[in-house]
């Protein structure tokens, strides 16, 4: 029988019960041997009749269905069911009697010829044990019960509890499964089912789920984010008197489901998705919107997968590490299960302080990372961590010693010297070491640190708001965040990939000034309100959307010189902008400040002040108006780091300290932030690419070599075409034992990208060592969009490309 109680039952039963509504819920999967027998319909044969006497002697009734062409789904009185051909999946909260239905499932599938291949049984710990009739008593009851039926199941059967027995969540989960039924080990794909089980929801949120705040039930879903959560699936809800919801959704074979107990005291909310493939929706993303919706004290997560597969190990959703923003992890666990099935736990509490970095003007905090920091130091280079200490201390910026060791964790740079030699030797021991033959980036964290610090001396009222459509490579992200960065966003996909890296929304304004309503709608239900607009549609989409917005007027001032101009495009006109803000007045839409964008690579420093001037203009004419939430100044980005092509970025410093100390002196109260993107990623990357194909032809008597190379114009090279950008590179000799030689043994060279496109040509006249195969070159200032815009044509694609950190030192 294998049966294993990790825990007693006094898990169960220790816990006092105050007199409510029992919210969680008990989750019965059984599964059936496909039979010919049945013409492909298998349970969903089932009569109507027949499917209410299952519920009956469970003691729930529907109160709502959906169907599409593979699943029927039935929202009940006490959850939720759903039919497959040969699946059944039930669920019922209260103080149901579901276990009592098994044998009447049972016979109903016998008479279709159906065959029981596997049974699952699961549930959170109840919040009222005491109330719990028979078999659900308590857990080892259940076990009891279920193995009278399912114990003799081909691999037996299995039950465990998982958790801390200190905790006041834990998850019970009890296996009973066979060999396929052509007498073979399960082999089918693995089924993903990811649970959420959240308790004490925010007040707030949980106002949504009483009738009196709603028109209806599908206004609810509206106004509680939950329709956005997977916008594909077709949604069917109902709503309870006086409070309390269900829902149930379908997409295709993927269903998920969510019910509500709102009532204070012993609020409580599920949700469900079963059948989504993690490498279609970002289950960490989806976890953050669905906690977005309830805001609970504390939630658990299981993640059940049908069969292992090798990319478990490798997600960060199945690790102990996952953490969604503002809360900490209390317990991690993890079983295999029955089968080659695999069961993650995880529970969470609430931290209020939230868990990134936070920014202070206080010195003496950083004095508290000291203890911290002797432990890091065990397992991590000294001057990594002191590179970083000194970042943070020099521009007075505190960042948790343990946002700090999982972002070590997450980067693990390797140490490397300041000159270009001593990271190409690095790039050849990682090509070596890792018989490498695809391209790959460099990120050096030790060029962000300084460029942080310098960007923090030079115009420490300035606060970057990183600019995510530049490079959104997760390392770059992951390390702002411990920095104090805010983000700017421009989409759904970059607000998600933000917000999955636990930055809270009031770290992120979308500054996009013409949204998609989607859009608009997703960064409302992820607390991100801070927006910018340019036109009256703009302002009507907010007021309509999200009429908590807080909006920003972005004003056209152009550098006419920069590398991409983006006023033909963006930006209200000087005369317009009274008309603009009188609208959003009307609309009661909350105005909180001005912004200007003079282009990507700015070559005039003045152009700045010319913003920051007008921008005092349109304070005074907003303040004249009556409004008076005004306190935001965005400046926009353009930035160019030493050596990049551009505006110096001290006669931009200048320019822009002067202007703000002029017309927004400190007195006047107004936060200024910038959006940079360029300035932190295109020194920070190198890329490196191998040489696949080589020829030498004579020209005018000379020697011309030509090289194909496994990156070109249409994957990290389109920075050629859509940014204006000139390249450098050098090579590295690997195949011929030769390091760098003497211009007397090159030629003039011509470099080609991987396509069958004669437009994909890289570098044209470079003077290179001649090269053989399997030789490689590097590309240094490759981070400002390059692999952002990538595309795959002719299946060239590098989005997965890999990137290696290394941390430089300065001497």
């Amino acid at each position: 029988m294998g049966i294993l109680l990790q825990l007693e039952d006094v898990v169960d039963t220790q816990f006092g019960s105050t007199k409510g509504f029992e919210g969680v819920e008990k989750r019965l999967q059984l599964e059936f041997c496909p039979s010919l027998l049945c013409d492909g319909k298998g349970l969903r044969a089932l009569s109507r009749t027949e499917i209410e006497q299952i519920l009956t002697v469970a003691k729930c009734t529907i109160v709502s269905e959906l169907s599409n062409a593979e699943v029927d789904s039935y929202v009940l009185s006490e959850s939720s069911l759903f039919i497959y051909p040969f699946k059944l999946v039930i669920k019922t909260c209260g103080t149901t009697k579901l276990l009592n239905a098994v044998p009447i499932v049972l016979n109903a599938a016998s008479r279709l010829s159906l065959k029981v291949k596997c049974c699952k049984y699961t549930r959170s710990s109840f919040l009222f044990p005491e109330e719990q009739p028979y078999p659900h008593g308590t857990f080892n009851q259940e076990v009891e019960y279920l193995e009278g039926v399912f114990g003799k199941l081909g691999f037996g059967s299995k039950a465990y509890v998982l958790g801390d027995p200190c905790k006041r969540q834990n998850w019970h989960i009890y296996v009973a499964s066979v060999v396929d039924c052509d007498g073979t080990l399960m082999t089918a794909l693995p089924t993903y089912t990811l649970e959420l089980c959240m308790t004490n929801l925010d007040r707030t949120k949980a106002a949504s789920f009483y009738r009196e705040n709603c028109y209806n039930a599908a206004d609810m879903t509206q106004k509680s984010g939950i329709a956005m959560l997977l916008p594909k699936s077709e949604i069917c809800e109902f709503v309870f008197d006086p409070c309390g919801y269900s829902m149930n959704s379908v997409e295709r074979d993927a269903v998920s489901t969510i019910h509500v107990t709102p009532e204070e005291g012993f609020s409580y909310a599920s949700f469900e998705a079963m059948g989504y493939n993690p490498s279609e929706v970002n289950f960490q993303v989806l976890i953050d919107d669905v906690l977005s919706c309830f805001r609970p004290a504390t939630f658990s997560v299981a993640v059940h997968v049908s069969s292992v597969a090798s990319v478990l190990s490798k997600s960060p959703i199945w690790g102990a590490s996952v953490l969604p923003y503002g809360y900490v992890c209390d317990n991690y666990s993890m079983e295999r299960l029955p089968g080659g099935g695999v069961v993650y736990f995880h529970t969470f509490a609430e931290q209020k302080a939230g868990f990134q970095s936070a920014i202070s003007k206080l010195p003496s905090q950083f004095e508290c990372l000291k203890p911290m920091k002797s432990e890091i130091l065990k397992n991590r280079p000294e001057d990594v961590v002191s590179n970083i200490y000194l970042c943070l201390k020099e521009t007075s910026y505190f960042c948790s010693g343990l946002a700090l060791e999982h972002l070590l964790s997450a980067i693990d740079p390797v140490l490397v010297g300041p000159k270009s030699e001593d990271l190409d030797n690095l790039i050849k021991k990682q090509i070596v070491s890792s018989k490498m033959e695809d391209a790959f980036y460099v990120l050096d964290v030790g060029v962000v640190l300084r460029l942080w610090r310098t960007w923090k001396l030079a115009m420490p009222r300035v606060h970057p708001f990183y600019a995510v459509k530049c490079n959104s490579d997760v390392p770059l992200l992951a390390l702002l965040s411990v920095l104090g960065a805010g983000f700017d966003v421009a989409s759904k996909a970059e607000l998600d990939l933000v917000r999955s890296l636990g930055i809270g929304g009031d770290r992120v304004i979308f500054a996009n000034p013409c949204k998609m309503p989607s859009h608009i709608l997703h960064a409302a239900n992820n607390d991100v309100h801070l927006t910018t607009f340019d036109s009256e549609g703009e302002l009507y989409k907010l007021h309509k959307l999200n009429p908590q917005a807080e909006v920003v007027l972005r004003i056209r001032v152009c550098d006419a010189g920069a590398r991409c101009p983006l006023g033909v495009k963006y930006g209200a006109e000087m005369d317009d902008c009274e008309s603009l803000l009188a609208v959003a007045k009307n609309l009661g839409l909350k105005v909180v400040g001005i912004a200007f964008h003079v282009g990507s690579g700015a070559s005039d420093p003045s152009s700045f002040a010319q913003g920051i001037a007008q921008a005092r203009l349109l304070f005074d004419t907003a303040k004249a108006m009556g409004l008076t939430s005004l306190r935001l100044l965005d400046i926009g980005g353009g930035f160019v780091s030493d050596g990049g092509l551009g505006v110096s970025f001290s006669a931009a410093a200048a320019s822009i300290n002067d202007a703000i100390e002029k017309y927004f002196p400190p007195g006047l109260g107004v936060t200024v932030i910038a959006e940079p993107g360029r300035f932190f990623a295109e020194e920070s990357f190198t890329l490196a690419a191998q040489v696949f194909g080589s020829r030498v032809r004579q020209k005018d008597g000379s020697k011309v070599a030509e090289y194909w190379i496994n990156d070109g114009i249409y994957g990290s090279m389109n920075c050629l075409l859509y940014d204006h950008a000139t390249l450098s590179v050098r090579s590295l000799q690997m195949c011929s034992g030769k390091d760098f030689i003497s211009s007397n043994d090159g030629c003039q060279s011509t470099i080609f990208g991987p396509t069958c496109d004669g437009l994909d040509t890289v570098v044209q006249n470079a003077w290179l060592p001649l090269m053989d195969c399997g030789d490689w070159l590097v590309f240094p200032r490759m981070g400002a969009y390059t692999k952002a815009a990538a595309s795959s044509f002719n299946g060239f694609d590098i989005s997965g490309i890999q990137t290696i950190c290394v941390c430089s030192t300065t001497s």
